[in-house]
């Protein structure tokens, strides 16, 4: 039986999706504001759902860092059009830095991992897909205006960061994290050449990438890459689809997640060489923990008993690999 959501559920997703859609649609700063603080209120029931203890404490730190950011958005915005502003050269810096910490871009990305590793695997998803399109599209806007001289150093600093600080967790959702964090520079790379097209298909292929594979670690209940070991236990087949989806997300050819990359090289070569060696050393290292997850899944001893009933497994299996699959079937439509 399909369960029966409580209309404060159905009202509260419904107005987490309505806020998002006006936040794209506003015309001006402070509608966009009052847009992305209903987007932050609605969000925090998701997270606060839950009785326990650490997802509410993820629910108060994500609380913290975006009415931070909000506060720093409102002032700038308001400062930025004031004929009274004390430090009008500083005033877009201080709007870009408040959406990049809603965004949870570096330098900005400290409250980020914490809360992700806080909070369950739907609430997760959400975050890492849903919750990044507003932010993501005020940072485009920025890119096409006069900000070009930024973004690559940001673009750098997250493909770097995203690497260097995943390769020492054992938390799956902390390295999807700081993996989320690594992908970001590959977006931001976009923005540098003025195709907001781009960027957005990128974030489409990223999110067509983790929400079949957050679906299958919130089904096998994993916390941290030790427990991998049980999935042989349970499907051959699901341990081949976690596997091509990590994959993909490292961007091995000629799965999906290579060709958002291998179009943003192309579109890079005549542009600014030194960025493409710094997101390929980002990939790289997230290659690494991608591998260390896939290692540990293949080689670790099977003596873990399955935490889920094999009749709740059939059902959603099938699912779960046809979404494993498409991680190659969109490669040749990208193209």
């Amino acid at each position: 039986m399909m369960p029966m959501w409580s209309p404060a559920t159905t009202l509260t997703l419904t107005t987490l999706i309505m806020s998002t859609l006006m936040a794209l649609s506003s015309s001006n700063w402070m509608f966009m504001w009052a847009s992305m603080e209903l987007n932050l209120l609605s969000f925090i029931p998701v997270l606060a759902s839950s009785k326990s203890n650490k997802e509410i404490e993820g629910g108060v730190k994500y609380f913290l860092a975006q009415a931070l950011g909000s506060a720093m958005m409102l002032t700038s915005a308001t400062m930025l059009w004031s004929p009274y502003s004390p430090l009008p050269s500083l005033m877009p810096m201080m709007l870009m830095t408040a959406v990049l910490l809603k965004l949870g871009s570096a330098p900005c990305h400290f409250w980020y991992p914490s809360v992700m590793g806080s909070i369950s695997w739907s609430s997760c998803t959400i975050l890492s897909s849903w919750q990044k399109l507003a932010p993501l599209s005020i940072l485009i806007f920025f890119s096409l205006q006069s900000f070009n001289q930024i973004l690559p150093v940001v673009a750098g600093m997250n493909a770097l960061l995203g690497g260097v600080m995943g390769m020492n967790q054992s938390q799956l959702r902390t390295i999807m994290a700081y993996s989320s964090i690594g992908h970001l520079g590959w977006m931001m790379s976009f923005m540098i050449m003025n195709k907001p097209t781009m960027t957005m298909l990128y974030f489409m292929v990223y999110c067509s990438l983790i929400i079949p594979l957050f679906m299958m670690f919130n089904l096998l209940n994993l916390m941290t890459s030790k427990q991998l070991s049980k999935i042989p236990m349970i499907s051959t087949s699901l341990q081949m689809s976690i596997s091509i989806m990590l994959l993909s997300l490292a961007g091995l050819p000629p799965m999906t997640g290579f060709m958002p990359k291998l179009l943003t090289i192309l579109v890079l070569a005549d542009f600014n060489t030194t960025l493409i060696f710094i997101l390929i050393v980002g990939s790289l290292m997230n290659l690494f923990f991608y591998l260390n997850i896939i290692i540990n899944m293949f080689m670790s001893e099977q003596n873990m008993k399955t935490i889920l009933p094999k009749q709740n497994m059939q059902k959603n299996k099938l699912i779960l690999i046809l979404s494993g699959l498409m991680t190659m079937g969109l490669a040749p439509m990208i193209m």
